[in-house]
């Protein structure tokens, strides 16, 4: 089933849909709790997936402008075992709330042109790259599970990564983000 036959069906007839977006990307919603929240109990990494799927449906209005449905539901995920992570740490989130709408806006717009910058970097990688890239530090896979899963050595992995790392890092300077 399509992204866009998976939004209709959630649009139509929620029960089937979302049965259907559970069925389709639930193995990799689990994947990212459960790489984020290593050593975490069992129990944790469910609630953190069920929890995805539960933000994804009270987000579900913003579908159409994502683009693809499951690269926000695996942004939705990893924010869900980070929240859970803190909530079982006792993590205070580092950002203070400010008040000030006009701080809030200009740092929205940086954010927003950092995350393009990021984007750009992260397409531009030859694919073999952004695969290792991406499973890294999206899906936070281990250096082991990706050598593995690419069928390299570790090295190899560990060496692509400090790589891009450093590329991507110059593209965030050239783009004018203060690292």
């Amino acid at each position: 089933m399509t992204d866009d036959e998976l939004i209709t069906l959630l649009s139509n007839e929620p029960e089937r849909g979302f049965k259907a977006l559970v069925e389709e990307y639930g193995g990799v919603v689990k994947t990212v709790c459960k790489n984020t929240l290593s050593g975490f109990s069992r129990e944790d990494i469910e609630e953190a997936a069920a929890d995805s799927f539960i933000g994804l449906w009270r987000s579900r209005e913003r579908l159409a402008e994502a683009a693809s449905l499951k690269g926000y539901l695996i942004g939705i995920a990893r924010n869900c075992a980070l929240n859970k992570m803190r909530a079982v740490l006792k993590i205070a989130p580092t950002a203070a709330i400010d008040s000030d709408i006009d701080t809030d806006l200009t740092d929205e717009i940086t954010r927003r042109a950092n995350i393009e910058i990021v984007r750009k970097a992260i397409a531009e990688m030859p694919p073999f790259e952004r695969e290792i890239f991406v499973r890294r530090y999206y899906l936070y896979e281990p250096v082991k599970s990706i050598a593995h899963h690419i069928g390299c050595n570790e090295k190899k992995v560990e060496n692509t990564l400090h790589r891009y790392k450093e590329k991507l890092k110059a593209e965030l300077i050239k783009g004018g983000i203060n690292i």
